[in-house]
């Protein structure tokens, strides 16, 4: 059976990823960041087959 391309990513062995935290500025208030990139696919890990 032949490799098929990774569903997540299309083949192109990198997806969008984002994460959310909450740091505290420098007058000591809680604020939410996110934070995007593009990376391996984790669900192919960069292989882009499944």
């Amino acid at each position: 059976m032949p490799d098929e391309r990774c569903s997540a990513c299309g083949g192109s062995s990198l997806t969008e990823h984002q994460e959310h935290t909450v740091e505290t500025d420098k007058d000591g208030n809680q604020t939410p960041v996110t934070r995007r990139w593009t990376g391996a696919c984790s669900q192919c890990h960069g292989s882009g087959i499944s």
